[in-house]
């Protein structure tokens, strides 16, 4: 009768509760983990990640080896090594926007990170990057090989003498 129709809707209307409950939970674990996510690819994105230098200075080739017009990276990936009409240079490798290492394309360095280009001379030629790549020592040891110093920046309009 009554009571027992009372009791079935009572009964029907604390499971319909459980069950609200229970994909109110459900909604909130499941947006809390997309958020979660979303959080991490950002901070993966746009976060700064200084590049791990295992070694700052090298002793390449003998500086002849390097052709006019070439744009060789220093072991490591860290470092161009530019020759242009007044001898070699060296810039780094290292975007002064947030820190990624630059590629060489063409005639420009690129950032894979968020785009910024660069002159082969280190200078920008679009952003997000506001200063240019500083250029890095260069010397040539007692034996004639190119050395080149990382850690060690110098004016870009040094260049060493190629006979």
């Amino acid at each position: 009768g009554y009571h027992g129709l009372c009791f079935r809707l009572y009964f029907v209307g604390e499971m319909m509760k459980r069950i609200t409950f229970s994909r109110r939970n459900a909604l909130q674990i499941s947006l809390s983990l997309s958020g979660l996510l979303v959080l991490n690819s950002v901070r993966k994105f746009l976060g700064y990640q200084e590049p791990a230098v295992q070694t700052s200075q090298w002793t390449l080739d003998v500086p002849e080896a390097y052709a006019p017009g070439s744009v060789t990276a220093v072991p490591g990936g860290h470092g161009w090594i530019v020759r242009d009409a007044g001898g070699l240079y060296a810039v780094t490798a290292v975007c002064t926007h947030l820190g990624c290492l630059v590629n060489h394309e063409a005639d420009a360095f690129t950032c894979p990170c968020h785009g910024s280009r660069f002159r082969v001379d280190g200078s920008v030629l679009h952003g997000p990057a506001l200063q240019a790549l500083p250029h890095v020592a260069l010397s040539r040891t007692a034996e004639g090989l190119l050395r080149v110093d990382l850690t060690q920046q110098v004016a870009a309009t040094e260049r060493l003498a190629v006979g």
